[in-house]
């Protein structure tokens, strides 16, 4: 789930079972009190001092010596009057993620006041997710290097570095917020998993410790230390804190990541296996839980259940090749449809329909969509809804594959006039279409309309002989015309 990192960065990745999957509260960033403070504060009032302009900005007028004191510090004021409403319509806009327009208002605010801190920290901030890193860093750098004791300028600045693999950077500007804010629970649980991540398991335990002592119920620091201890060889005492951390949340889904890794430690692999399933029903498309619990599966000996999270990995793996490509391509309906089939054969109809309908909200115009959705309809033998969908499709765009669908599906519903009809728009012929002549035929005959009767059989043998007798005269038959004119 992406989180601006003007609201604070989070996403940064985690090692295999440590840190939450749901976005943990710990990840989140909390705003310190100097913080705050520098969002809300007024503008220095240096009545002396001009205005300084950026390079290509508008230049503030200077009064003349003539002028008296009082103008300058009107200017200013105005100055700073002015740029302190553009970054609060700066704030507003980030809020609705519309990062590219803040960060225009936030460089307006900065050319009227450059001595802000805080107007640098929050373009910084957004220049980080629109992942332009170079004007990030140095926006971050520059409110840090102009408000030195603001502990949530080197939080955030970390938790970039953290995101772009600059691990060292990021352990040094938590340490710094933590020098700044003593209390600051979520840098020291955030410095906590950059340990554990570089096989710090020690400083990571003391980290996730002080979390603890700081916020006694923080779920996402107890899984975080029963992951380091189990590391650390001390594989009960994990397990007996990631079982409160699962008894306060049931849901916790990294919590059975790592106590089935505890688990398999111990080779309790029933358990193991338990937590892992548990983990895959929460998040059904992890490819990690599925690994482990294949290997645990393996362990134990059971091949066959270890052969079918094969597969299923396998499966995965595909639909993370399709996700990729409309990842660069969202709105391309072949990737979508090839990734509704590919849901279809595999029995995951939910998905498959979720993408049937985006189909048909990117088709507008040619009613594909409607098709598609009518041809899953007449495959699972739905035939009201197929004929509803084709319809709406042809009447967009009447098109031969549509009429063809709605013929098959009005001919198993036994409706052989309006499927004879269908098929004849559609310039189909095919054993289906003899059949159905055929149906036809018969039912002219019990009616006494010996001559259509007669027309229909024809028809019916041009198209598939073995209905008929093996001497029918094939050139006369194939000189009357198969596909009845439409009025």
């Amino acid at each position: 789930m992406k989180r601006q990192i003007a609201g604070m960065l989070v996403c940064f990745y985690l090692v295999s079972g440590c840190g939450a999957e749901t976005q943990p509260a710990a990840q989140k960033a909390v705003k310190s009190e100097k913080s705050q403070a520098a969002e809300t504060k007024q503008p220095p009032q240096q009545a002396a001092a001009p205005v300084k302009t950026e390079v290509g900005s508008k230049a503030t007028q200077t009064p003349t010596t003539a002028a008296p004191a009082q103008q300058q510090v009107d200017v200013d004021q105005a100055a700073q009057k002015k740029a302190e409403e553009l970054f609060l319509q700066a704030r507003a806009l980030i809020k609705q993620g519309k990062l590219s327009d803040a960060t225009q208002v936030l460089s307006s605010a900065i050319t009227l006041n450059p001595r802000e801190s805080k107007y640098f920290f929050h373009r910084g901030s957004a220049w980080a997710d629109l992942k332009q890193d170079a004007n990030a860093i140095v926006d971050l750098t520059k409110a840090v290097d102009m408000d030195p004791k603001v502990a949530q300028y080197y939080y955030t600045r970390a938790l970039f570095f953290m995101t772009r693999g600059g691990g060292q950077l990021a352990l040094n500007d938590f340490t710094k917020a933590i020098e700044l804010k003593p209390d600051s629970h979520n840098a020291y649980n955030n410095r906590g998993l950059l340990y554990a991540t570089s096989g710090k398991l020690k400083e990571a335990r003391a980290d996730f410790e002080q979390v603890l002592k700081i916020k006694p119920d923080s779920l996402d620091a107890m899984n975080n230390l029963g992951f380091t201890l189990m590391n650390l060889g001390e594989t009960d005492q994990a397990i007996q804190i990631l079982d409160k951390v699962l008894k306060e949340n049931p849901k916790y889904l990294n919590a059975y990541d790592n106590r089935g890794l505890a688990w398999t430690k111990q080779k309790k692999f029933d358990k193991a296996i338990a937590d892992f399933s548990k983990a895959i029903e929460l998040s059904p498309q992890n490819l990690k839980f599925y690994r482990q619990r294949m290997r645990a599966y393996e362990t134990s000996g059971d091949k066959t259940k270890a052969e079918a999270d094969k597969k299923k990995l396998i499966w995965l793996q595909q639909l993370a090749a399709i996700n990729d490509r409309l990842v660069k391509d969202p709105e391309n309906t072949d990737l979508i449809l090839e990734r509704a089939q590919f849901y279809l054969a595999s029995d995951e109809r939910e998905s498959a329909m979720k993408d049937y309908a985006k189909l048909v909200e990117l088709t507008p115009e040619t009613g594909r969509g409607y098709l598609i959705r009518g041809a899953l309809y007449l495959e699972e033998n739905k035939l009201d809804r197929c004929i509803q969908e084709c319809s709406r499709s042809i009447k967009i765009q009447p098109n031969p594959e549509a009429y063809s669908v709605r013929g098959d599906a009005f001919m198993q519903r036994g409706d052989i006039e309006h499927a004879l009809r269908d098929f004849e728009r559609a310039r189909r012929i095919d054993e289906v279409v003899a059949k159905a002549y055929l149906m036809r035929s018969e039912s002219y005959k019990k009616q006494g309309k010996h001559k259509l009767a007669a027309e229909d059989f024809e028809r019916a043998v041009a198209i598939d002989p073995a209905l008929g007798p093996g001497k029918l005269d094939k050139e006369k038959t194939a000189a009357k015309p198969v596909i009845r004119p439409i009025n």
